[in-house]
């Protein structure tokens, strides 16, 4: 009788074990694709049952593994990898142009900013600008003018940190 009885739990357990590998071989559904609510994708039901994931028709999903780096890429001397993280030297003769041309750049958008602030001057007209027509609420037009008067400022500031800037490049 206890033979038959271990006849029958070793009959179980490998009936068991095959439930155990069927189940874990149907556990990934190669046809179908799930897209999960944290916007991950996968094909294991044991994952979509747990995150709720719906299935996606007409996926067109690519699966990219990393690739390794070549040898002489992987290691690198010690002397290389400090000049890679520092600073790259720069010939005074090409730092002296590069100066010319940042502080060209910079002259050229002060020059703008100082045009505009003209103009935006005039429209303002001292606080009093001329009244739109759409303007019969004397509300909104104050409101614009407020406008104006902040664009104003700003353009100010533009123009402080321009010469600020420009300093910079003349010492």
């Amino acid at each position: 009788m206890r033979t038959d009885a271990v006849g029958r739990l070793v009959l179980l357990i490998c009936l068991g074990a095959c439930a155990v590998a069927g189940a874990s071989a149907q556990a990934i559904d190669p046809a179908r694709v799930y897209r999960c609510p944290d916007n991950s994708y996968t094909n294991m039901l044991s994952v979509v049952r747990e995150k709720n994931c719906k299935p996606v028709d007409n996926a067109n999903i690519s699966v990219f593994s990393p690739t390794p780096l070549p040898a002489h890429r992987a290691r690198r001397p010690a002397a290389d990898a400090h000049h890679a993280s520092g600073p790259e030297q720069v010939s005074s003769g090409a730092q002296s142009e590069r100066d010319a041309e940042a502080r060209q750049l910079l002259q050229s958008e002060l020059q703008a900013q100082q045009a505009k602030l003209a103009q935006q001057m005039q429209e303002y007209n001292n606080g009093q600008p001329q009244r739109l027509g759409d303007e019969r609420n004397y509300q909104k037009y104050l409101d614009r003018v407020q406008a104006m008067k902040q664009q104003i400022d700003l353009t100010k500031s533009n123009i402080d940190a321009l010469q600020r800037e420009l300093q910079h490049y003349s010492n």
